[in-house]
């Protein structure tokens, strides 16, 4: 197996969190924003489960910001690496080792909250040293007058990472597929919380560039700029509707792509909070995708998004969402995907130290512009045991299958995964 990349330095965090987080049991707990508070007497809550006071991470004060690093590893064995058909012979197991250091600073203002988060992300593999990646993200966020009538936030995001071999439709190359990719964005409000009527504007974009194995990876690089406004009026206490606007301009720069288009979505739907157990928000609509190549068919129909968080105990929690977008193709294959998702998500604390995730998902990717339909199923089982607020380990199993009326791209997944993460 390869070594790590700066081995020295990642080992380095990995301890520096560990040592601390033995210390940071005396320290300060946080409020929502991150901000130091001083802790409290301890408290446990119904079942058995820890509180939310109990459950936040510590910090390290810097001057006017407050320092929350953490780590993670992971032992992974994945038995189809590169997502094949059974029959292709290009089915690949292998063990993999993920190591994720990061580190969050915040810093308050008045009212105002300030963030910086800084990660990467390190994969080795045993026999596929082809695979090894090295990933890093940076990204700084604003959310200036929170609760007042006229409120901003803003998001800068920098990525520079890796498509795994085979999770795209361009075909396998020797090495990951590694891009940048630039995001930046902001909302504006008007109009209190608790105000009948309110209103948001957004605006923002993005640039995604491949900067290996360009012969195939060309064609995918894509700017993106959108904006949009989204209305609020409130019917009861906690449940506004709203209705939505949204224009986005989709550029692929490889002058070969023929696939530019502008994407128009218009939603209205309901958010709500009916009781303290149960939150949601759903937006149903049209989406209307124009290509600017006019030998291209355009597309109009039915777009939805949702999202509902069941808590019907203080230590369990259900998650449902799901949607109907469109979305960008890669490797030219096809104009672009329909895809429509349906997932859960289950959490349950069964003592104040091991708790349980179940999770499932179906989805189905119709292709635009040549005869091709996924169905992709997903379904994850994962227990992890909190040792200290600290410290938590666990096990956890993923299970993928694609089946497709192309026969090539059928294929079935298992991983199965050991972790440990750690905080102050």
């Amino acid at each position: 197996m390869k070594p790590f990349i700066a081995q020295e330095k990642l080992v380095s965090l990995i301890v520096m969190a560990l040592f601390s987080g033995i210390a940071g049991a005396q320290q300060a707990g946080s409020d929502a924003t991150g901000i130091p508070t001083p802790q409290k007497a301890p408290q446990v809550g119904a079942g058995g489960v820890p509180t939310q006071e109990q459950q936040r991470a510590g910090g390290v004060p810097m001057g006017p910001l407050t320092a929350y690093p953490s780590v993670t590893y992971q032992l992974q064995r994945n038995d189809n690496l590169f997502l094949q058909a059974p029959n292709s012979g290009l089915v690949k197991s292998d063990t993999i080792q993920v190591l994720n250091p990061s580190v969050r600073f915040e810093g308050k203002q008045g009212a105002n909250v300030y963030g910086l988060d800084l990660g990467a992300t390190s994969g080795r593999y045993t026999d596929s040293g082809a695979d090894n990646y090295d990933d890093n993200n940076v990204a700084a966020s604003a959310n200036l007058n929170p609760e007042a009538r006229v409120r901003l936030g803003l998001r800068a995001e920098h990525l520079d990472i890796h498509d795994p071999r085979g999770s795209t439709n361009d075909p396998l190359t020797p090495t990951p597929n590694r891009y940048r990719q630039g995001t930046l964005g902001g909302i504006f409000g008007y109009g209190a919380p608790g105000a009948q009527g309110r209103f948001e504007l957004e605006l923002g974009g993005m640039d995604k560039h491949y900067y290996n194995n360009r012969a195939t990876t060309a064609i995918n690089d894509q700017n993106h700029r959108y904006g949009g406004g989204t209305f609020f009026w409130r019917i009861a206490p906690k449940t506004s509707l709203l209705a939505q606007l949204k224009r986005t301009n989709i550029d692929f720069t490889d002058s070969t792509s023929r696939l530019d288009s502008t994407e128009t979505r218009l939603l209205g739907g309901i958010t709500w909070e009916a009781t303290a157990a149960t939150t949601g928000i759903f937006k149903v609509g049209q989406v209307k995708k124009d290509f600017k190549d006019s030998t291209l068919v355009d597309f109009t129909g039915t777009s939805w998004e949702g999202q509902v968080r069941w808590s019907p105990l203080t230590y369990s929690r259900w998650d449902f969402s799901t949607s109907k977008t469109p979305r960008e193709t890669t490797g030219g294959v096809g104009t672009f995907i329909l895809g429509t998702t349906y997932a859960a998500r289950w959490t349950h604390a069964w003592t104040s130290q091991f708790s349980s995730e179940v999770s499932a998902s179906h989805s189905i990717d119709d292709y635009k512009g040549i005869d091709r339909s996924d169905k992709i199923n997903n379904a994850g089982l994962k227990g992890t045991y909190q040792m200290r607020r600290w410290l938590s380990f666990g096990a956890e199993y993923r299970w993928g299958k694609r089946d497709s009326n192309v026969d090539t791209a059928d294929y079935t997944n298992n991983v199965f995964l050991l972790f440990v993460n750690a905080s102050l």
